[in-house]
């Protein structure tokens, strides 16, 4: 083998050190960079020169190349912030980010981050800093999210009013009252009724209105049986008698067991007509819990007549009044509620987070970002805390992965490892001066 083959392998050592020297200066440079993941230099030897020894066969090694630059995916610390919008995740997944105008265009638009620095555009989108907005899932008028990845988007307009349609009462009635004989009387409801339950109602503008109910019991050979009549103040309805301070508005009757397990409801008319232009007949269903009946309850929950004060346990209804976001929560599933003045909590979306068969597939596309590849595998995105996806923290920031003690030894070890290359090319040359002196 000419001696000068020594020379171009020391160079191959020159040349890779120079390269991991490139890779911890770039860690160093990106130590305090949100979300930046460290690169890891990684060599192969070149293929080796066959000779023929006094045994037989050997290899001489001509050097090492670098074979790849391996960012190491492992998870930064979080650091707290002061910003609701400033996400970090916790655990396996990548934010996904939306950008047409991408430098990567063979990202197709769609980038993966780890940084969760996010901003409320002008339009209500939650954006980075080029304008890349955020993907996720948003919510109906229900709270239920679509299917659909989409741009993450908070509209805060007023929440418009919603009347009330149903009216969840969960009452023990005194199964030692005594039967009623003469019919509710709006002129002495207290005293042609056994219960009464108040509570607040909405009608289609949003305006509240007190609806109390009064329970009378009837006569019930294999039971117990009370009917209802729910009543509102005359004033607040276009439809009340002249000489009468309420008016019946809906009634309907109940019935229990002869173990006071609810058995049957029914509601027989509901017609609310409300003042100051609210919509007309306004029908509200009562619903006194699942009924051993038809609903195929099993008495867990419902209604009761047992031998006890009667008492209201709960009552809840889904009216309310016109409303303005107050304040917006993010919860470790991703999900973004938004609590308004009127009381309300709404579910408005949800994050989305993609995982990768193989992470190290994937490719950088600059502003510590990423863009997937066939080496990487399809994303498989979804809700956070779903299968293997981490968690979500709002207000807080992942930082970079660098240990600036490891990448400073590693810094170390490349110089010394330059400066025996050099040795090795030095001495070589040491060598062929040798030999062009032989002829002196």
């Amino acid at each position: 083998m000419p001696i000068t083959q020594a020379l171009y392998t020391g160079v191959t050592g020159l040349s890779v050190m120079s390269d991991t020297m490139s890779v911890v200066a770039n860690n160093l440079a990106n130590a305090n960079a949100k979300g930046f993941k460290y690169d890891r230099a990684e060599f192969d030897d070149l293929l080796s020169m066959d000779l023929g020894t006094s045994t037989g066969q050997a290899q001489i090694g001509r050097g090492a190349r670098l074979s790849d630059v391996r960012t190491i995916h492992t998870q930064g610390g979080l650091s707290i912030t002061d910003r609701l919008t400033d996400l970090a995740v916790q655990g396996n997944g990548f934010f996904i980010v939306r950008n047409p105008l991408g430098e990567k265009q063979e990202a197709g638009g769609m980038f993966y981050t780890r940084v969760g620095a996010f901003n409320f555009d002008k339009d209500g989108y939650l954006s980075d800093k080029t304008g890349g907005r955020l993907q996720g899932y948003m919510a109906d008028e229900k709270g239920r999210l679509s299917p659909k990845l989409d741009d993450v988007r908070i509209v805060t307009n007023n929440l418009p009013p919603v009347s009330t349609s149903v009216v969840k009462m969960n009452v023990n009635l005194d199964s030692r009252d005594e039967v009623i004989e003469e019919e509710f009387d709006i002129q002495d409801p207290q005293g042609t009724s056994n219960f009464v339950n108040s509570m607040n109602i909405f009608d289609s503008h949003g305006t509240k209105h007190a609806m109390t109910t009064y329970f009378r019991r009837v006569e019930d050979d294999e039971g117990i049986s009370y009917e209802w009549f729910a009543t509102a103040d005359s004033k607040e309805v276009t439809d009340a008698d002249d000489d009468a301070k309420i008016k019946v508005i809906g009634r309907g009757k109940v019935q229990f067991n002869a173990a006071g397990v609810l058995l049957a409801e029914e509601t027989t008319e509901f017609d609310a007509n409300f003042t100051k232009g609210a919509l007309p007949n306004q029908y509200i269903e009562i619903d006194f819990g699942n009924n051993i009946g038809e609903e195929e309850g099993n008495g867990v929950g419902a209604s009761t007549a047992v031998a006890a004060d009667a008492v209201t346990v709960f009552h809840s209804q889904n009216g309310y009044e016109a409303g303005n976001i107050k304040s917006l929560k993010i919860d470790l599933d991703g999900k973004i509620k938004g609590y308004y003045t009127n009381g309300v909590e709404k579910l408005l979306a949800s994050f989305a987070l993609s995982t990768f068969e193989n992470v190290d597939g994937l490719m950088k596309a600059g502003r510590n970002q990423f863009f997937a590849t066939v080496e990487s595998g399809a994303p498989r995105t979804g809700v956070p805390q779903s299968g293997v996806r981490g968690s979500i923290y709002a207000s807080t920031l992942e930082e970079s992965n660098v240990d600036m003690a490891q990448q400073f030894v590693e810094m170390i070890r490349t110089q010394r490892g330059f400066q025996a290359n050099s040795r090795s090319i030095t001495t070589t040359d040491t060598m062929i001066e040798e030999v062009v002196n032989m002829k002196r």
